[in-house]
């Protein structure tokens, strides 16, 4: 008889300790989601956001690109330090106007080299850039059908996804 309770108490012991394991396992993970979801929302962050529409390249037999650029600054940068997006927009356009199109560069290549060279040039903490390739209903020799886009993203911010318009 002595020997039962003897059993049953240590298998109440063990079942009792376990659910105070699952219960701390349980609040731990709660606990440590909530805190690193409320610190993600509470860092500030100052983007910025431009496009540069209608843009003629000769490259891979010549194409006109939409341009999007979204990036974010240091969060100590201070308001004098902030770069007149005119001066990104010009960088952008003098880069892809440098494109050597006797290579026939796949977009991709282009818009990293374009979307590196703006964050290296600027004061740019992270930044998104999609160039997309306006597309044609009837395609000729040098054209494909539909719009095309390559993202290039260099940090942490989240990759641009910008539909091409939608066909009639």
């Amino acid at each position: 008889m002595k020997a039962g309770r003897l059993i049953g108490a240590v298998l109440g012991l063990i079942v009792l300790a376990g659910a105070f394991l699952a219960g701390g396992i349980l609040i731990g993970e709660r606990t440590t989601g909530v805190d690193n979801g409320a610190a993600g929302r509470d860092q500030p962050s100052r983007d910025f956001m431009f496009q540069v529409i209608g843009v003629k390249t000769a490259n891979q037999g010549g194409h006109t690109l939409n341009l999007f650029f979204h990036y974010r600054y240091p969060s100590e940068i201070a308001d004098v330090d902030i770069p007149d997006y005119t001066r990104l927009r010009t960088t952008a356009l003098d880069s892809l106007a440098a494109v050597d199109v006797s290579k026939n560069p796949y977009w991709e290549v282009v818009n990293n080299q374009l979307c590196t060279r703006l964050k290296n040039g600027f004061p740019i903490q992270a930044i998104t850039c999609e160039l997309q390739v306006v597309g044609v209903e009837n395609p000729g020799p040098n054209d494909e059908p539909g719009y095309r886009a390559s993202i290039e993203t260099i940090g942490a911010i989240e990759p641009l996804d910008v539909p091409g318009p939608h066909a009639n």
